[in-house]
C-alpha cells in the first residue's frame, strides 16, 4: 500500500510506521524486521501482515516523513502562485526538521552498502515532487499562467532555489537559518521564480501578451 493515497492506516500499522522511523533514524538501515516488531510492540508476522520486507517498509516511512509536501501539491489547489507557496512552506518545514536531517545524514553513510535504500529515499522523497510539480507546471503553461518552457527543468529548477544551502548546513551540522530567515528565503525564491516565468499572482487578469513574449524573459 502507497500512504501517498492517503488512505488512514490502522493503528497496529501506524505503530509499526512509527517504530521503524525511530529505529531507521537511530540505528541505520541494518535494523531487523524483528527489531521493529520489538520496537512496536506488535509480533513479527504483525509485521509482515502489513509489509512484506524491509524494502516496502522503509519506503512506507520515507513517504510518512514526506507527506507534507505531497500534500502541498493537492489537485484542490487551483491557483499555481498558491502552490507554489504551499510547497515552499512545506519544504521549509521538511529541511528544519531534525528526523529529515538526521535521515540524510544516515542514508549518506549508509548507502555505499544499502544502494537501494539511498535510491528509495530520493525518488520518494525528491523525484515524485519534482514530478508532480512538473505536471502542475506543465498544466499551467498549456493554460497560459506560465512561460512555456520544459516543465522538468522548471520544476527542478525551483526545487533547487527553495533547497539553497540550507539542506547541506543543517547535514553537515553547521549554523542554520532561523525559522523567520529560511520563511523570507521561501517567500523570495518565490517571487524571483514568479517573475523568471511571468507567473502572475492568483487572482490577478492577465492583459498583456501571451506569458513571456514581448517581456525581458523570451
Amino acid at each position: 500500500m502507497s500512504h501517498l493515497d492517503n488512505r488512514p492506516a490502522s493503528d497496529r500499522q501506524q505503530r509499526v510506521l512509527q517504530a521503524a522511523c525511530a529505529l531507521f533514524l537511530r540505528d541505520g538501515y541494518r535494523v531487523s524486521m524483528g527489531a521493529v516488531a520489538r520496537e512496536a510492540g506488535v509480533s513479527k508476522q504483525t509485521v509482515y501482515a502489513h509489509f512484506e520486507n524491509k524494502d516496502t517498509l522503509f519506503h512506507a516511512a520515507v513517504e510518512q516523513l514526506v507527506l507534507p509536501l505531497h500534500a502541498s501539491l493537492s489537485p484542490e489547489r487551483r491557483g499555481l502562485s498558491a502552490t507554489l507557496m504551499a510547497l515552499a512552506q512545506a519544504h521549509q518545514t521538511h529541511v528544519m526538521d531534525q528526523e529529515n536531517v538526521a535521515l540524510g545524514r544516515m542514508l549518506i553513510a549508509e548507502a555505499p552498502r544499502f544502494p537501494a535504500a539511498a535510491r528509495t529515499f530520493f525518488r520518494t522523497a525528491s523525484e515524485t515532487v519534482a514530478t508532480r510539480l512538473s505536471s502542475c507546471m506543465a498544466e499551467a503553461m498549456e493554460n497560459g499562467e506560465m512561460r512555456r518552457e520544459d516543465p522538468d527543468t522548471a520544476a527542478e529548477l525551483f526545487l533547487s532555489m527553495l533547497h539553497g544551502l540550507e539542506g547541506d548546513r543543517r547535514l553537515f551540522g553547521l549554523r542554520a537559518r532561523g525559522p523567520k530567515a529560511q520563511d523570507d528565503w521561501a517567500r523570495h525564491a518565490v517571487t524571483v521564480f514568479m517573475h523568471a516565468y511571468d507567473i502572475l499572482p492568483d487572482g490577478r487578469t492577465r492583459t498583456n501578451k501571451k506569458p513571456g513574449k514581448g517581456t525581458e524573459f523570451s
